[in-house]
């Protein structure tokens, strides 16, 4: 367990991109239509099971690093601080451009940033972005920069199209291997960024204060992607991604009710205190039940699962930038940000808004 503490670290400004396509969950069994007739699942069991109705995606023709740029320029345009200020750029997307060089080194060229700065990929499966924003955060906590943009573009095309041609071209696919590889079908692409700085140049005075992190290993191969999903002409060579859902959902809920107990006391939080909670975008597995054994209060969720799926590791920090559009956050609200990612880890957040 690592708990920490931020006293001068604010959320100034985000923004977010939502992809044109909109695929729908009817559209992807239709495609498989005959595979489901063959294992004898009805019809509708990916939304019934998930809750998602539709997921939006990009053109190939588009680059992780095109986005991220885009989404990045918006986001420190809000914030009114120049961007010669910002000195640390963090790209936190499962999927990139490249191998090497790193997706965050293309962003700050395509942006002409300012040499004397940081720029890298962090990655950690859907957890990226929140691992980000931590690093932000300590660097800023540090004196080492006064602003910051963590960014993911999730680019996921070639993960779903990929899992349609080993599931249509499979030989004799066992209905085990099937359901290990239809929750792929859950995800969605988007992209969103956010801008953090030093209090004492804070126009919002939004805080991020501090929080808990946790690692349960022991859970590493319950999804499990088999290549980096970079593009270079096309999709990338082969990626398959497999999930053992329902193991993933129970071992997720027992590592965070662990890690909600360390954020609470990094806090001095209770659940009551909590007046929102924005979790990672999985789907409708992450429940009630879900968030019993967490210890919060399920009511107080906001979730996007349902129209855009799971973007990734810019799910949850799109989920909170639609809520903050679409809830009624008053100042000093406590919010509760809880991120997973496969690995396992998990990274809670608290922000006073």
């Amino acid at each position: 367990m690592v708990a920490f503490r931020f006293k001068n670290v604010c959320l100034e400004s985000y923004a977010i991109t939502v992809p044109p396509q909109v695929v729908t969950s009817a559209e992807i069994e239709d495609k498989l239509a005959d595979v489901y007739q063959k294992l004898g699942l009805p019809f509708g069991t990916l939304e019934r099971l998930t809750g998602i109705s539709e997921r939006r995606l990009w053109d190939l023709s588009e680059r992780p690093s095109g986005l991220g740029t885009e989404v990045v320029r918006n986001a420190i345009e809000k914030s009114g601080i120049a961007q010669d200020d910002v000195r640390a750029l963090f790209s936190c997307s499962v999927t990139r451009d490249f191998f090497e060089p790193a997706t965050g080194c293309l962003i700050h060229r395509n942006l002409e940033m300012h040499e004397d700065s940081i720029a890298l990929d962090i990655s950690n499966a859907c957890l990226g972005f929140m691992d980000g924003i931590y690093m932000l955060g300590q660097l800023i906590e540090a004196g080492q920069v006064k602003a910051g943009v963590v960014v993911s573009a999730e680019h996921t095309r070639c993960i779903l199209d990929n899992a349609f041609k080993n599931i249509l071209e499979g030989q004799d696919l066992p209905r085990e291997k099937l359901l290990k590889l239809l929750p792929t079908f859950t995800i969605g692409s988007g992209a969103v960024a956010y801008v953090l700085c030093h209090e004492s140049i804070s126009k919002t005075k939004h805080k991020i204060l501090g929080g808990a992190t946790r690692s349960g290993t022991q859970h590493c191969d319950l999804c499990v992607g088999n290549t980096d999903y970079h593009l270079v002409d096309g999709p990338a060579l082969g990626p398959v991604m497999e999930t053992e859902s329902s193991k993933l959902i129970a071992a997720a809920a027992i590592l965070g009710a662990r890690t909600w107990q360390d954020a609470s006391a990094a806090l001095e939080w209770t659940k009551d205190d909590v007046d929102h909670v924005f979790c990672h975008q999985v789907g409708r597995q992450v429940n009630e039940a879900f968030y019993n054994t967490l210890g919060l209060d399920y009511t107080k969720e906001f979730t996007i699962y349902q129209n855009r799926g799971n973007l990734v590791s810019a799910a949850l920090p799109t989920a909170f930038a639609v809520g903050l559009e679409e809830k009624d956050i008053k100042k000093g609200d406590k919010i509760m940000l809880t991120g997973f990612g496969s690995g396992l880890n998990s990274l809670f957040l608290g922000v006073q808004w």
